[in-house]
């Protein structure tokens, strides 16, 4: 029983590894026929952001989906969300993700002070330069249904058997680790692992697509958009250049950005109410975190249990293949 057992979570294990290679590989492959054949293209940070994303979401995530789905799966029962339960868990998941992403700014700084430079978050200087509807559609709408689908159904679904928390646990890690930089997995472990305890509680990929389209809706394409149309970021430069120059001719810019700092700090007030309440929640309802022991075969193993489910070789490959991918990222 615990050679069935190992094998089936070094299966997915596999499945998930071949197609992260695959995600790289092909990426790889586009940038290099882009740049050759539409080097405009792949000049644009629009253009090459969609043509890696569409490589991606298009081709190599459909083909790690079919990976997995070659292994058995057991469904999850069906049970419904009423509307103000989904509210609950949004503001909840928004706290989660935003206490996440504290965390990984501070271990992210923590390293770049021991490196002696700063540690880059490759996202937010991305979708920076990006078109808002470029970012909507892809982080919004494409992303959030094609990782939810990957994350958390076809996940779930082939560890439910072994114990509800072994596939809250495996949503959470996979999808953290699939983020490829520290400061992301922070965030998105604990967003998996909210998502995927919500999954195997109602069985509906609906309400966690929702769930994620509303967090990335915020984080991405509301959140930058509030940056651009207050212009925060030029009069924060402003700032910083009259504390350094104590130059009184900046002060006249910086008077111009005096109503977009007012409105861009209430929209910040919101978001930390929104996520204080979050957090608030989450803490009232942290008895309801409670997920069914495992089937009698996997109960049986005792303390060997864990070792089993993540001490075989397709787990932990495809967990020192995304670690290697976020230490490189740190040492750059």
């Amino acid at each position: 029983m615990e050679k069935e057992i190992r094998r089936h979570f070094s299966k997915i294990g596999f499945a998930y590894l071949a197609g992260s290679i695959v995600i790289y590989a092909v990426q790889f492959l586009a940038s290099m026929v882009g740049k050759k054949f539409v080097p405009g293209v792949m000049a644009d940070a629009n253009g090459s952001f969609i043509v890696l994303m569409l490589t991606m979401y298009g081709i190599s995530m459909p083909f790690m989906g079919w990976l997995v789905s070659r292994i058995p799966a057991q469904k999850i029962e069906e049970r419904k969300m009423t509307a103000g339960q989904w509210i609950i868990a949004f503001l909840m998941c928004y706290g989660l993700m935003y206490a996440g992403n504290l965390i990984g700014t501070a271990l992210t700084f923590g390293i770049g002070m021991v490196k002696g430079t700063g540690v880059d978050n490759p996202l937010v200087s991305t979708v920076m330069q990006l078109n808002p509807r470029v970012t909507f559609i892809i982080a919004v709408l494409i992303a959030p249904t094609a990782e939810e689908l990957l994350f958390r159904k076809l996940l779930t679904e082939r560890i439910v058997k072994y114990g509800e928390l072994a596939a809250v646990l495996a949503s959470g890690l996979f999808f953290g680790l699939f983020h490829g930089n520290l400061n992301q997995f922070s965030y998105a472990f604990l967003l998996g692992l909210f998502l995927g305890f919500i999954y195997v509680k109602t069985g509906k990929l609906r309400y966690t697509i929702g769930l994620h389209m509303a967090i990335n809706f915020i984080g991405s394409s509301l959140g930058t958009w509030m940056l651009r149309v207050t212009g925060y970021m030029d009069t924060m430069e402003t700032l910083t250049e009259f504390l350094n120059t104590k130059n009184l001719a900046v002060l006249a810019d910086l008077g111009n950005g005096i109503v977009g700092m007012f409105i861009f700090g209430s929209y910040a007030s919101l978001i930390l109410m929104m996520a204080g309440a979050g957090l608030i929640l989450t803490w009232l309802n942290r008895k309801k975190f409670v997920c069914c022991a495992p089937e009698e075969k996997v109960a049986s193993l005792g303390k060997k249990k864990a070792a089993v489910m993540i001490g075989n070789p397709g787990i932990l490959l495809y967990g020192a293949f995304w670690i290697g991918i976020m230490i490189w990222q740190l040492l750059q």
